[in-house]
């Protein structure tokens, strides 16, 4: 995700469906020299982060490198462990919860929006036009605005709360980006936003609590959560920087100012989401290793892909909210996070035994296209010890 929340692995994981118990334990990583160059290198850029980490799993190894400082004021250094908004990597975890109800035949994937959702159709929005199927909101090819793009004329302050109905009627207020769903890709939070309103509707509980029995204790995810309405982050976190300069001219140091108490409801389903690079990739290795959806049904999600053309992020498909990178060392799946003051990256092989997460607590409120330096240290870590995927 981009623009106001651009929405672009301590103790033993509890067992339970899928929760893998002491199989899945949760271990200490140890400090690698290849990995800490690469953190160095995105800390040392011409513009520099405040700090940044590459976390790699691959089995039971589990490595970093960190460099930099997790919050400035303090001169807390960046560490692996620590908290962070995820930004759109949410919307992989969103995903999964709506392809669980597929697999339990409680939607389709061809079930229109209109239809699941009568009453936010009006002759004066764009659902008035061609029906737009539940797939199609999951492989952004909708053609909705992206109701983030109309996000700055309405910004007060960077603790406002905005209810997602708002931010659904915000979307749906302007015209599509193309009239036939379908047709093509164009990334739109928007999408998943009527995502959580449908998961809403289908089992009378909010996301949060869907995501929290459906997700968070099934993969023994302590450190993750979907707050809406707290601008803090609980436990030992990292302090997230943003340029503010459009916002908030005045204050002192305003392209690297600290914007960690932003409200997240203006991401919601999109990119709410906080968690850690361990909790992130332990969400992954979970999901590609089949413990979170049937496997016709996550083959799906995995293999239903339309190609990305006119994206800026490097990827060559989007699934059924999963990215398929190009990487030099074959296809990888994850997603890409970008939340105001947070830029993160998730890459695993297909059957979630290599997983790399990197990290960097700098990003703009606006978007400023891909962080290539970022990107660039990120592939060369994830493809580190001629590692292949497929």
């Amino acid at each position: 995700m981009i623009a106001l929340a651009s929405l672009l692995p301590s103790g033993v994981a509890a067992a339970g469906p899928g929760g893998g118990g002491q199989a899945e334990a949760h271990r200490r990583p140890a400090r690698d020299p290849a990995l800490q160059t690469l953190a160095d290198r995105v800390v040392a850029d011409p513009n520099p982060n405040p700090g940044a980490f590459l976390l790699a799993r691959d089995g039971a190894r589990v490595r970093f490198g960190a460099a930099g400082l997790a919050d400035r004021a303090t001169g807390a250094p960046m560490s692996p462990d620590l908290r962070f908004r995820a930004g759109s990597i949410t919307k992989t975890f969103t995903a999964t919860v709506v392809l669980q109800l597929v697999a339990e035949h409680r939607l389709r994937l061809d079930d229109t929006v209109q239809h699941l959702l009568p009453d936010q159709v009006r002759a004066d929005n764009a659902l008035s036009g061609a029906p737009i199927t539940v797939r199609q909101l999951l492989h952004h090819t909708s053609g909705l605005y992206d109701y983030v793009e109309g996000l700055l004329p309405r910004f007060r302050a960077l603790d406002q709360y905005w209810p997602r109905d708002q931010l659904i009627g915000i979307g749906l207020a302007e015209a599509r980006y193309f009239p036939a769903p379908g047709t093509r890709f164009r990334y739109s939070n928007t999408n998943y936003l009527l995502l959580d309103l449908i998961v809403e509707r289908i089992t009378d509980r909010d996301l949060r609590t869907n995501l929290e029995q459906r997700v968070f204790k099934p993969a023994g995810l302590r450190d993750t959560s979907y707050p809406l309405a707290d601008t803090a982050v609980d436990g030992p976190h990292a302090h997230g920087y943003a340029d503010v300069s459009r916002l908030l001219p005045h204050v002192p140091d305003p392209t690297r100012y600290d914007v960690t108490s932003l409200s997240p409801s203006e991401a919601g389903a999109s990119g709410a989401l906080v968690t850690t690079a361990a909790d992130t990739a332990r969400f992954y290795r979970a999901l590609l290793r089949g413990r979170l959806l049937p496997p016709a049904v996550l083959r799906r999600m995995l293999d239903d892909t339309v190609p990305t053309t006119g994206s800026p992020r490097p990827a060559v498909g989007y699934g059924l909210g999963i990215y398929v990178y190009a990487t030099d060392c074959g296809p990888a799946y994850g997603h890409g996070g970008s939340a105001a003051g947070y830029l993160t990256f998730a890459l695993n092989s297909r059957d979630g035994d290599h997983q790399l997460v990197a990290h960097t607590n700098w990003n703009p409120l606006v978007d400023a296209g891909l962080d290539k330096p970022f990107w660039a240290a990120f592939q060369e870590g994830y493809c580190a010890g001629g590692h292949t995927t497929g």
